[in-house]
């Protein structure tokens, strides 16, 4: 939520405080014992061997390559009955899964999702794998890989009707404190030079909340990482790509408007429906769109440091509309929307899954897969609070001044909402060749590669 205020100085400041958490990924984030998100400065961790390897691949696949899964394909398959086999097969003996299975042999997207009597395949291209920022990316796509350990997490929540995700709200006590200031300076009773350090210390440590899910898992500090970022790039400390805007870029060029008074502006991630098509036996799917989106809510700011009614307010409308437009820009500028997207679109695979795979067998299946998750893997720290951020500013209109205070929001995922309502009939899905039939005879194979 960002309080914005209207005053009458000489220059313009803006505090806004966002969250976030990150431990195994290379974000320049930590978690400190205390569950504190702290920045640290990270060095590049690319795997530069395994990119050159991977470019000079002369495309025939060997899976006893630890590389193999970085190699592009038309269309690739991976059977979630034999993936989970290896994997249990893995955890049995004390041995971590590697590279390719974590990373769902490199699937960054699953076009098609095919439910046979005893598997279930997910199918889609691979456009040959690198590594960006420490993010495994598919080089056609720009497209994260989806995670085995994230697809668990997200067949869970979907088998389990439980919504999850994460917020990040100030205390009741930091939004009274925070007015105080705002007060102050508009009294010149404090210098606008000291602003941003005193609201900072006025905010103080905002709270961190992972709902529906576990927070010390790579996913729950993916979650709030993202959901930080997202308000680093609305403050305009992080540079959007070109021809998107930030924030304060829209309130800029709306002063003629007048300006935004007193509001609390919340900003968080959501579902958005995906299309969906599939033959008449709904067994086979073909999946589109993009499954996230970012959201807005305008609330009163009140001196109680409570949350007023709700208003609408154009130029929230306006920057929301613009992230989203630009989704695609943003996302190919920083990996780790990328990965946040992986999220949505692993809950949209999951919950075809729970609505179709309904025999005993499938059913016994996704139960299994369910309760093979590898929280247990990862000892990570649970994010529980983060500091304010402050940044200045000058926007000014005659002698009208405009002071962002404070920004929150989170990220939210609905399985149930990551597709639309109806599926729409494709009778021409029938006569694709379904992969079931034609599986590696070595039963370790868990992927394969085909041609369409």
């Amino acid at each position: 939520m960002d309080l914005i205020q209207t005053t009458i100085v000489p220059d313009t400041w803006e505090a806004l405080g966002g969250p976030s958490s990150m431990s195994p990924y290379p974000q320049g984030v930590y978690v400190d014992a205390a569950g504190t998100v702290l920045e640290c400065e990270s060095l590049p961790v690319d795997d530069g061997l395994a990119e050159l390897k991977t470019l000079l691949g002369d495309g025939v696949v060997n899976q006893d390559s630890e590389l193999a899964w970085r190699q592009p394909a038309k269309m690739r398959c991976v059977s979630l009955r034999r993936l989970l086999d290896a994997w249990t097969e893995k955890r049995v003996r004390g041995a971590m899964p590697g590279d390719g299975m974590m990373q769902m042999a490199g699937l960054s997207r699953i076009q098609y999702l095919f439910i046979d009597e005893n598997d279930i395949i997910l199918a889609g291209p691979v456009g040959g794998i690198e590594t960006r920022r420490g993010w495994h990316v598919d080089r056609a796509s720009g497209l994260t890989t989806l995670r085995f350990d994230f697809f668990l997490s997200c067949l869970a929540s979907a088998m389990g009707n439980q919504p999850f995700g994460c917020t990040i709200d100030p205390t009741t006590e930091g939004l009274q404190k925070a007015a105080k200031v705002a007060a102050a300076v508009q009294a010149d009773e404090l210098p606008i030079g000291k602003a941003d350090t005193a609201m900072v210390s006025a905010l103080g440590m905002q709270r961190v909340e992972v709902f529906g899910t576990a927070g010390d898992t790579p996913m729950g500090c993916l979650m709030v990482e993202a959901d930080r970022h997202m308000k680093q790039l609305a403050l305009g400390l992080e540079p959007m790509p070109e021809g998107a805007r930030n924030y304060f870029d829209v309130v800029e060029a709306n002063l003629d408007a007048g300006v935004p008074n007193d509001l609390l502006l919340r900003l968080w991630f959501t579902s958005s429906p995906r299309p969906v098509r599939a033959d008449a036996e709904r067994t086979v799917f073909e999946l589109a769109g993009t499954p996230v989106r970012l959201s807005g809510q305008n609330e009163h700011a009140m001196a109680s440091g409570r949350r007023g009614n709700v208003t609408r307010d154009p130029r929230s409308e306006e920057f929301v509309q613009d992230f989203n437009r630009n989704w695609h820009a943003i996302r190919g500028a920083y990996p780790i929307y990328g990965a946040l997207e992986s999220i949505y679109r692993t809950a949209s695979a999951a919950e075809l899954m729970h609505r179709f795979a309904d025999s005993t067998r499938q059913r016994a299946l996704l139960t299994s897969l369910v309760s093979s998750s590898p929280s247990s893997m990862y000892q990570m720290t649970n994010p529980r609070q983060v500091m304010s951020i402050a940044v200045m500013k000058s926007m000014r209109k005659g002698r009208r001044t405009h002071h962002v205070l404070l920004a929150s929001g989170g990220v939210s995922v609905d399985a149930k909402q990551t597709l639309v309502s109806k599926i729409a009939d494709y009778p021409s899905l029938s006569s694709m060749n379904r992969p079931a039939n034609d599986l590696p005879k070595l039963i370790h194979q868990w992927w394969w590669n085909v041609r369409r």
